[in-house]
Formats: C-alpha cells, sequence, structure tokens
C-alpha cells in the first residue's frame, strides 16, 4: 500500500512579516483502536485465525512492556523505546509524589525508511483552520507566563468547555484561571502556569468558539504536548521533533 498524508497550507503565524510563508497542517484520517489495527491485519491474508492474530500481538505488547520497564533497550525496527526517570531524588529516596517514569519512544529502521516513501498531497489553503505552532519559552516554568502561538486561539464564547486546561500523564486536568490570561489574540495567548504543576510533560488543550467576525456554534479544540521544566532527553538516537511541536485540531463546526 502506498502511503500518502494529505496536508492543508495554513498561514505560518511565526514569520508575519511574510504574508506567503505557509506551513503544513496534517488532514487528520481519523482515530484506530487496536481492534481497527487487528482488522487490518486479518485482511492481508495470512491463514491466520483472527483470535490468533490478536493473542500474538497482544502477547508481543505485553513481552515488549515487560522487557521496557525491566530496564532493556528494545529495538523493533519499527521503534526504539526505553524507559526514562523524572524528577530529582532527594535524600536517596523515590518518592512517586515528585519522581516518575516514562517510555522514550523514537523511530526505527524500518519507520524512518517509510517516511522517505510516503507521498504528500496538498489539498490547498485552509483559511479557517485551528491550531497550535509553537511555544516561547520552548519549555514552561510553573507560576511563570508562557505563550502559545497559532491561529484561531483567542478564547471566547460562553460555552462551559470554553478554555484553557492543562493534563498530565496520570489524565488528571488544571484549567487555566483566564484572570491570568495576559494575551488573547487569535494568534497568540499567554498566561501564567498555574504554580502547583510538577516538571514533566503535559497536554495543552485550547477550546474556543472564536471564529474570527463570529462565534461557532460548537467549540473546536486545538491540542499540543509540552513541557513544564527540562525537557528530558528522548534517548535512543534520533529524535523525533523539536520543542515547537505542533498540535491537533478538532473538525471545524463551521465548515
Amino acid at each position: 500500500m502506498k502511503n500518502v498524508l494529505k496536508i492543508w497550507l495554513v498561514d505560518n503565524t511565526v514569520t508575519v512579516d511574510n504574508k506567503d510563508d505557509k506551513i503544513g497542517q496534517l488532514e487528520s484520517s481519523g482515530n484506530l483502536s487496536l481492534k481497527d489495527i487487528l482488522d487490518e491485519m486479518h485482511k492481508e491474508d495470512t491463514g491466520l485465525r483472527p483470535e490468533t492474530i490478536e493473542h500474538v500481538v497482544k502477547l508481543y505488547n505485553r513481552v515488549v512492556s515487560d522487557l521496557i520497564l525491566s530496564g532493556y533497550s528494545v529495538n523493533t525496527g519499527l521503534y526504539h523505546a526505553v524507559a526514562q526517570l523524572r524528577g530529582v531524588i532527594d535524600g536517596g529516596k523515590w518518592n512517586p509524589e515528585k519522581n516518575s517514569v516514562y517510555v522514550s519512544f523514537t523511530q526505527d529502521k524500518e519507520l524512518r525508511e517509510a517516511i522517505a516513501q510516503t507521498s504528500i498531497s496538498i489539498l490547498g489553503e485552509r483559511q479557517s483552520v485551528m491550531y497550535v505552532a509553537g511555544f516561547s519559552p520552548a519549555t514552561a516554568t510553573a507560576g511563570r507566563p508562557f505563550t502559545v502561538n497559532g491561529r484561531m486561539l483567542k478564547i471566547a464564547g460562553t460555552d462551559s468547555s470554553v478554555g484553557i486546561t492543562i493534563t498530565d500523564s496520570k489524565e488528571q486536568t488544571t484549567p487555566v484561571d483566564l484572570n491570568m490570561l495576559a494575551v488573547n489574540n487569535p494568534s497568540q495567548l499567554t498566561f501564567i502556569v498555574p504554580a502547583g504543576l510538577a516538571d514533566g510533560e503535559y497536554t495543552l488543550t485550547v477550546t474556543t468558539q472564536y471564529a474570527g467576525s463570529t462565534l461557532l456554534k460548537t467549540p473546536r479544540t486545538a491540542i499540543a504536548t509540552f513541557y513544564v521544566g527540562t525537557k528530558p532527553d528522548a534517548g535512543g538516537g534520533s529524535g523525533s521533533g523539536g520543542s515547537e511541536g505542533g498540535g491537533g485540531e478538532a473538525p471545524d463546526p463551521a465548515a
């Protein structure tokens, strides 16, 4: 199967002086679960029963997980995975409130080769797209100002979901006090990072009804990953991108 990524051209809000400067925004093909992947595998006509394929995949997942969390650096050909640690260990004792384990994944040879063979299909320019383009500074500090750059980010609307939230790896969500929103522009948001956030990786969610001169009936959302404190070393070879991470976009109800 020939891999094709469909993209939209959107304004590059970082280079405001160049009106013709564009960046690519991925057109999502949807979300897939393990069941969807198993169905695709069964279509390959391997002669294996669906339950056999499912058993092997789940066994593979469990074995790889156990090996990584036993301290092994795992190379599958598709990706490289290694366990990493976060936080300062005070007094020689591990404190789950301050210290945590995460797993770093980086693309490996097979995925890099597949990327090289992937085609890009440009769908055209998209004016109404909402996205996060990057952050300033590159990593946040709890209790300090943090700027989000992008497009159509202005917080507006009366829906209860409108606002900014920050979610940690344990799915605990902290809302940003909008009284701490110093800049609220379509291309830029600046707010004070909640003081209680520990160092680590977080998901930023921006939800708004803003659509230029009008308000959307249904809010839309842009998401992006960012770090509080020092961004951890990805380890295990080539990284998967810099700190200027892009964001996702929910379907535009006005489109």
